[in-house]
């Protein structure tokens, strides 16, 4: 696709896809500089677009939108509608997000402008009904779990899997790799308002108990948003918490175990071999509307991936301290803390090659 004025429009509504969005528009650029991207998204996409139309990311909506959000997404809609058109844009290019993202989907299939899924919904978790109208208006889906593939194509969507972008993101790391002294204890909360609000607490309690009982560091992993009210860093220093932001991968390979929730983060720190406790916790009308459409036995991938509990999952009710401080203490047996690490390494194989996201870019870019 070498013509001129070529435009694309790129979508995504949640931190960890506006990181593997940006990533994307990298390898897309490198392949075409002259391509023009038109993007909605978060802090990356915003680096890396030619024009950014809205930051939906920092929106902090939780799966169901307050009336306000839904208004304001409405109109966005129709601004994305009219810089369709305005800009004649060749393809469209959805990130995970389903709740808008399929609106988008559905104003680009009437402009008969060709969709592409880049980390497709996880409609093997819940509302499998999804699948059907990303048939009918999506041209191509890239899940990112090899077994995804099949799924898409017994419902006749195209699915092309070139694996998981989070490979080309997670640096390697030492496979012999010993606990440290004093260790490195780290502590992830979520990147969403709503779910730090209830997280925070419960990790803080954990951190004090831990302290009482183990020599370590603690290091708070927060993301570079500027919507982060975590309070004055002189408070944390008083908790004697270190506060990381952004990704940090060289703080991150140092840490011995982590406490963290179930998503991206979770496989982040299986692929470099961080034992980790995963917590939980929504608000109970969220919780209870979640039990009856999610249809996993478990809610981390990794153990989805190995269909089996790899590691602890604290949801909800049984998201305490005193649960998490306990499971923390026995994964610093060494024998468990070994084995641990070797298993969640190996995870890493199923998940493919480096050049994920220029393997895509190219798929995209030489579609017709």
């Amino acid at each position: 696709m070498q013509e001129k004025n070529i435009s694309f429009f790129i979508s995504a509504g949640d931190v960890s896809g506006d990181i593997h969005a940006a990533n994307l528009i990298s390898s897309i650029k490198k392949i075409n500089p002259s391509i023009k991207i038109f993007c909605i998204g978060g802090n990356q996409l915003k680096k890396v677009c030619d024009v950014f139309l809205e930051d939906i990311v920092n929106l902090n909506a939780f799966g169901f939108f307050p009336l306000k959000q839904i208004f304001f997404l409405k109109k966005l809609l129709k601004r994305i509608e009219q810089n369709l058109k305005e800009n004649k844009t060749n393809k469209v290019i959805l990130t995970d997000y389903y709740g808008f993202n399929i609106h988008i989907a559905k104003v680009a299939k009437n402009l008969n402008i060709p969709v592409y899924y880049f980390v497709s919904p996880q409609i093997w978790a819940s509302r499998k009904g999804r699948i059907k109208q990303i048939a009918k208006y999506v041209k191509t889906v890239f899940p990112i779990f090899p077994f995804e593939k099949d799924i898409y194509l017994k419902a006749k969507v195209n699915a092309v899997f070139e694996g998981n972008p989070l490979i080309d993101v997670v640096p390697n790391v030492d496979k012999e790799k010993k606990l440290n002294e004093p260790l490195n204890i780290g502590l992830f909360v979520g990147s969403r308002q709503s779910v730090i609000k209830r997280h925070l607490p419960i990790i803080l309690k954990t951190a004090e108990i831990l302290k009482n009982k183990v020599n370590a560091n603690f290091k708070l992993f927060v993301n570079d948003s500027e919507d982060w009210k975590l309070g004055r860093l002189e408070d944390w220093k008083n908790k004697k918490i270190e506060i990381v932001q952004g990704d940090n991968w060289q703080e991150r390979k140092n840490i011995d175990i982590a406490i963290n929730p179930s998503g991206t983060v979770s496989l982040e720190n299986a692929l470099m071999g961080i034992p980790m406790v995963v917590m939980y916790k929504l608000a109970w009308a969220n919780y209870l509307l979640a039990r009856l459409i999610v249809k996993v036995k478990f809610i981390t991938i990794v153990n989805i991936l190995a269909n089996k509990l790899i590691v602890p999952e604290y949801i909800q009710h049984k998201a305490t301290a005193e649960n998490l401080a306990n499971a923390v203490f026995k994964y610093l047996e060494p024998d468990i803390y070994k084995q641990k690490r070797e298993e969640l390494l190996q995870f890493k194989n199923m998940l493919g090659k480096k050049g994920v996201c220029e393997r895509i870019a190219k798929n995209i870019l030489e579609d017709n």
